[in-house]
Order: structure tokens, then sequence, then C-alpha cells
């Protein structure tokens, strides 16, 4: 595993945002990380700033000198000495413009051969269990690396991460070209789901949004008249609709039971919301409707076909004009608290804001 120490082939220390003892989160300059012979070191361009990394500030749960970000856009600075291929088959070479799955696993359990590395045991997440990519380096094992265009924005790039969170969550609840797809939540996952679904042949898709800028953005993505979160299934006229509804919400809502609600009789649901307290649920209902429940963790590696973060890399070069518009905010490594602070007021209209890091268009918060 990479540790943090003098590098003689880069600069003695880095710009990073690191987690203080009391929970914020201030630029500082610290040792630079080397990599080990399957890692690579990455220059940071962009990071994206994720709802979960809202729901770990809010709740505490970042350890202190923690460098959080998972959602990275950069270029190859060094390769170890085994390194070969990145996730995607692709020969790494220094200078190449990638975008970083952010898992660690341990590639022995039943899980891992299963190609469903998300959910090892062990699993350890960059911007969570090891440095992130709130920093101007960042080291990650070669596997988990995959090319993109390098003429694709590396603010755009950083919604490689989200998309395949999106992406797999439609395998997960097995969906087919042609159904009715609900998705509830606006925020970027809600908004990519949706999105995905479209694009994947669905018969109608129709999104559920609190906030006005929300629903702008879904119609900005080429979705039908969003519906406001603010009005019950049954007021909407939504109820037993849809064969498939993905939650994305999570929190304190009750989510959960609105989806069962808008579920046709042997639908599925699939869940991809944090909660940060058990949700509430009807049982009884889920079990009239035999409804199909199912949960999305991340993204899948794959054993067969391609991994999650491949299709989402092509995905995200087909589509860069249509999803660009999400990248809504901009902010400055020094600026990363006052960033979270604006993420987290949904009343400034944020879409996803991404912090620029080596990228020298770097803009102050807007």
């Amino acid at each position: 595993m990479s540790t943090y120490a003098a590098n003689a082939d880069a600069p003695r220390q880095m710009r990073a945002a690191v987690v203080g003892e009391d929970g914020s989160i201030s630029s500082a300059s610290v040792p630079i990380p080397v990599c080990g012979p399957h890692e690579v070191l990455l220059r940071v361009d962009a990071c994206g700033l994720c709802g979960s990394d809202l729901h770990a500030r809010r709740g505490g749960r970042w350890a202190r000198g923690l460098i959080p970000g998972h959602e990275i856009a950069g270029r190859i600075e060094s390769l170890g000495e085994s390194v070969g291929k990145g996730g995607d088959g692709q020969a790494l070479t220094s200078g190449l413009a990638v975008v970083v799955e952010p898992l660690e696993s341990c590639s022995r359990c039943r899980a891992c051969q299963a190609g469903r590395d998300s959910i090892c045991p062990d699993l350890r997440i960059a911007g969570v269990h090891r440095p992130g990519g709130f920093a101007e380096f960042v080291v990650v094992p070669a596997k988990r690396v995959f090319a993109v265009d390098p003429s694709i924005d590396p603010a755009i790039a950083t919604l490689v991460e989200p998309l395949a969170v999106a992406l797999h969550a439609l395998d997960r609840a097995e969906f087919r070209s042609g159904e009715r797809v609900l998705v509830l939540g606006g925020g970027t996952i809600g908004l990519l789901c949706a999105f995905a679904a479209r694009t994947s042949g669905a018969s109608e898709v129709v999104i559920r949004a609190r906030y006005a800028h929300q629903r702008q953005l879904a119609l900005d993505l080429g979705m039908a008249r969003p519906h406001d979160a603010a009005l019950s299934i049954s007021q909407d006229g939504l109820e037993s609709r849809f064969d498939l509804v993905i939650e994305t919400v999570g929190g304190s809502n009750e989510t959960l039971i609105e989806a069962c609600q808008a579920a046709n009789p042997g639908a599925r649901v699939v869940v991809l919301g944090i909660f940060d307290r058990d949700p509430p649920f009807d049982p009884s209902l889920a079990l009239q409707k035999e409804i199909g429940l199912s949960w999305g963790n991340c993204y899948q590696t794959g054993t067969m076909g391609d991994p999650d973060f491949a299709r989402a890399a092509r995905g995200l070069a087909e589509h860069r004009d249509s999803l660009g518009p999400l990248v809504t905010h901009r902010a400055t490594l020094e600026g990363v608290d006052e960033a979270f602070d604006l993420a987290g007021n949904k009343a400034k209209g944020v879409g996803k804001l991404v912090v620029l890091v080596s990228d020298q268009r770097e803009e102050r918060l807007r």
C-alpha cells in the first residue's frame, strides 16, 4: 500500500484539502505519495464533490487527517515498476488522461472473484479510507485507472464515477428496454440514472426532484416534465405506474414507501440513497405487489464484459455535450471548505460542484 513520503521524482510537498480535528476541511501542505510496484501516481486535474461526501462531513465520519474526494480525473505522473495496463486493458503511459475507480479490494474473496469488488468485506475507498483526490497528487492501483479522451474538460470527466453508479443501478435492477422508469431524487446520481435509462431505451422516464434548479437540469438533459417531490405519489398521479423505481434520496426521507407506491405489481425498486436512520417502509405493500427490492453500491468490475467504469467513460465521451451542464459550479482547492458549505445549501442552485486542482483555469466559486 502506498505511503506519504518525499519522492525524488516529484515536488517534495503538495497542496491538499485535509480534514481537521474539528471536522472542517482546509488546504494544507503535505508530503506527496509514493506509488508501489502495482500503483500509479496521478496528477489530479479535478475532483467532484459527491453527496456522500456531504453525508460523511455532516455526520463526522471522516478520520482526522484524511484527504477526501473520490470522483477523480487527472493524468499519470509516474508508474510503479510492475505496472502494465489499466482497468480497461489499455497500456498506461506517463501523461495519459484517466479517471479513477476509487476502490481497493482484497482480490481473493468470493465477491472479488465474481467481479463484485464493491461488496468485498475488506473494501477501502479513496477519499474515505485512504487519501483521495482533493490533492495535487494521489496514488491508486493501476487496475483502477481508465483512459479518457484528453479533449474532455477534466471537470466533466469527473462525471464518469457517478455515471458508473447509474449504469450499475440499471444492471442491479435488471432494466429492460421499453420499461417505464421513475427516479426519486434530482441530485447528480438521480439525474444520471434518468439519463442512463432514457438513453438505454426506456419508454418513459419520470424524475421527481425537490428543487427547481434540479428540475431545470432534468429538462436540460432531455427529460419529460419533471415532477415536484413536494406532491405525494397519489397526488402526482404516479401510483402503480412504473416497472422500475430508482431511489437516490436517502437521508431521513420516506422515499422507500413512495417507491413501493409508484411501482407496478411485480415491478422492481433499486435503492442508491444513503439513509441517516432506519427508513420508513411498508412491507405489506411490497408483499402485496411482490416488488423486487435490490441495492446498488458503487459499481461492478466484472469478470465478463466491460467494467461499469469503462462503459461510463465511453458514455461520457459520447454524451459530453449533454452531460456537461450538470457541472454548475467550480471551486479551487484552497476554497474547498467553502465549497462544501455551498454544495450543501440546495437553495443556491448547485448541481455538481467540482474542485479544480492542477487545471490552470481555476475559477473562484460562482
